[in-house]
């Protein structure tokens, strides 16, 4: 069935005069990116001034593209992403460290023991003052 919207092939003349139809070289997601950046709302076209921004937006679309997700379907990005939601969240977290709970080993010294220093003062006079 005829498609008016389905680009045609172009038939490539190689060098040595000979006819054969090679496969146009595709496009890549940088490429396309950079291409239509101008046609981006103004928000999301400032930010990708950063160039961090716009290398995980490209990491984001390259991930699309291989999973078959079809960019001109917002519908299949939005369930994309929805999908993959959690992933996305705990990539971008990755940046911030995680913080661990301290836990002290040997026995809890009270407030009215002798001071582990040596000083033979009790702990609330000493070490355990400012506590």
């Amino acid at each position: 069935m005829w498609n008016p919207f389905k680009k045609k092939e172009e038939d490539v003349q190689p060098s040595n005069g000979t006819s054969s139809k090679e496969p146009a070289k595709k496009e890549s997601i940088e490429q396309r990116i950079e291409r239509e950046i101008d046609s981006l709302p103004g928000m999301i076209k400032n930010k990708l001034k950063d160039p961090q921004i716009k290398q995980r937006f490209i990491d984001i679309a390259k991930r699309m593209e291989k999973d078959g997700v079809d960019f001109k379907s917002i519908r299949q990005m939005k369930k994309w992403i929805k999908t993959h939601e959690a992933q996305l969240k705990a990539e971008q977290a990755g940046g911030v460290p995680k913080v661990e709970t301290v836990v002290h080993e040997g026995p809890k010294i009270g407030r009215n023991d002798p001071c582990p220093c040596g000083s033979g003062k009790k702990y609330k006079k000493c070490c355990g003052k400012d506590k």
